[in-house]
């Protein structure tokens, strides 16, 4: 058994994916051409309805190109992000500004909506993790009244229906992510038509790519066409993928509350917590089933990353853990994953 599994998903797609690699080889063009301008309008009309798409390496550039882009509009804008989560959110953060809040995660590993900051005029990263859907509504208020923009952070749940609440939002097309390449790249979603030229001459160092002309310091920051033909050659199917991780997720919750869901839920990973998470993984381990602990530090653990000193109040990382839940799974492989949580159902933290 495999947490996640790559090389079935390659099979799965593998007539695609060839045709898809041979038309970039035929092509003689290997960056910013047809499959990058082919996929931008897809994933526009196809993942985003309204939103002007613009691809970039990957999904931490996207976030560090457009709070770059936000924090030059009004400096020293507070950003406000939540507490827990995968690091490259806050990194991207980090890398722009100083002037970083934190915010608990509720029963849906998501940012806590009850908890928001009492400031003004700022950037608020929600984050859709594992797959799962923030409180957009609440999001919305809060930023209708506090002046915020949002920028949400989609790297986990494209499919799910977010990204497009926000005035921006961005995606990752990293391997194991729902709608993946088979090496880096990212997308960068925008209201606003005008920042699309903008956010295409940063990712090619600040100039225009047709005139060469630079205008501004920008960063080199290109999907390559390989990359960008594959996650192409996916984008009609991939929710066929989202749909077995749904069915799985929904066994395993048969046994299990897990995560508290909200809206359409891809289950990126399936996170549970375990009031004695040492035992839980000495049973995994001699079940021989892969788990991975997402994550076993909060952002606000790193002095470096925390700059305002935010106290945690919420210990998730002491005892969550993720199950597989791919949607290559072997049924026999499923139920030896149930066996285990039917084990431990007594002793899930909720």
């Amino acid at each position: 058994m495999k947490f996640i599994d790559t090389q079935k998903e390659y099979e799965f797609f593998r007539e695609d994916i060839e045709s898809a690699r041979n038309r970039v080889i035929s092509s003689g063009r290997y960056l910013l051409s047809k499959e990058t301008d082919k996929l931008e309008k897809s994933f526009s009309s196809k993942i985003v309805p309204g939103m002007h798409c613009t691809t970039v390496k990957n999904c931490t550039d996207a976030l560090i190109i457009v709070l770059d882009r936000l924090c030059k509009e009004r400096p020293g804008s507070p950003i406000v992000l939540p507490n827990f989560g995968a690091y490259p959110t806050t990194i991207a953060a980090a890398n722009i500004s100083k002037n970083l809040h934190y915010v608990d995660v509720d029963e849906t590993y998501t940012i806590d909506a009850s908890k928001l900051p009492d400031l003004r005029d700022g950037i608020i990263v929600p984050v859709h993790l594992f797959g799962n859907n923030c409180n957009m509504d609440e999001i919305i208020k809060y930023s209708e009244d506090n002046n915020f923009i949002i920028l949400e952070d989609c790297a986990q749940s494209t499919g799910s229906g977010s990204g497009t609440k926000g005035s921006y939002s961005v995606f990752s097309f990293y391997p194991t992510k729902p709608l993946a390449s088979m090496g880096d790249g990212g997308m960068i979603c925008s209201k606003r038509e005008r920042d699309k030229e903008w956010f295409e001459k940063y990712r090619f160092y600040g100039q225009n790519y047709k005139t060469r002309e630079a205008e501004f310091v920008g960063i080199n920051s290109r999907i390559d066409e390989f990359q960008a033909s594959i996650v192409n050659s996916k984008i009609d199917k991939f929710q066929k993928l989202n749909d077995v991780r749904i069915k799985i997720a929904k066994r395993y919750k048969k046994i299990v509350k897990g995560m508290t869901t909200r809206g359409h839920c891809v289950y990126h990973q399936f996170p549970v917590m375990f009031n004695d998470r040492d035992r839980a993984i000495k049973r995994l381990r001699e079940k021989k089933i892969p788990y991975v602990i997402h994550y076993d530090n909060h952002v606000t653990d790193f002095d470096f990353l925390n700059p305002l000193s935010y106290k945690v109040s919420n210990r998730i990382c002491n005892s969550i853990l993720s199950v597989p839940c791919h949607p290559f799974m072997e049924d026999n492989d499923i139920q030896k994953v149930e066996e285990f949580l039917y084990d431990f159902k007594d002793e899930e933290k909720i």
